[in-house]
């Protein structure tokens, strides 16, 4: 199963609103290609996995990265697992406000928190996000029971 760690800031905030229509369209592609995921929203940052069948994964990604929604798109870790960490979304979400994301990865800010990873630990990344799913940290039930 391959997987990509990707953070991007936002071109400009995001409401509520909106990342309910990103999470939907998000949900819907996904399911489509069946890739799987996380994504986090904090502060106009975003940090986002995604799982699935390479090509899928890739295919997505290089959307993602022409979306001008985003930019400084970035790749933090890719590579291949033995199973989906993520096997029951299509598209998880969080909207973190800074206390949650200090309280779940000890860090005050998102890029402190990238900088501290070393080449050869980058499955903190990946670990950092499996642990928050098992908490089950999810905003937006109703739309992500969809």
């Amino acid at each position: 199963m391959y997987h990509l760690v990707y953070t991007s800031l936002a071109a400009n905030l995001f409401s509520e609103e909106d990342l309910v229509r990103l999470l939907e369209k998000s949900r819907t592609s996904n399911k489509e290609q069946a890739v799987s995921g996380m994504l986090l929203y904090l502060q106009g940052k975003f940090i986002q996995v995604l799982e699935g069948e390479r090509d899928n994964v890739i295919n997505l990604y290089e959307r993602i990265r022409q979306d001008t929604r985003h930019r400084k798109v970035t790749t933090v870790v890719e590579g291949e697992s033995p199973r989906r960490i993520f096997p029951n979304w299509s598209m998880g979400f969080k909207h973190l406000t800074q206390t949650e994301f200090y309280q779940e990865s000890g860090f005050l800010e998102m890029d402190d928190f990238f900088a501290q990873q070393q080449p050869e630990n980058k499955s903190l990344v990946l670990i950092f996000l499996e642990l928050f799913y098992k908490k089950n940290n999810v905003d937006y039930p109703e739309v992500i029971a969809h």
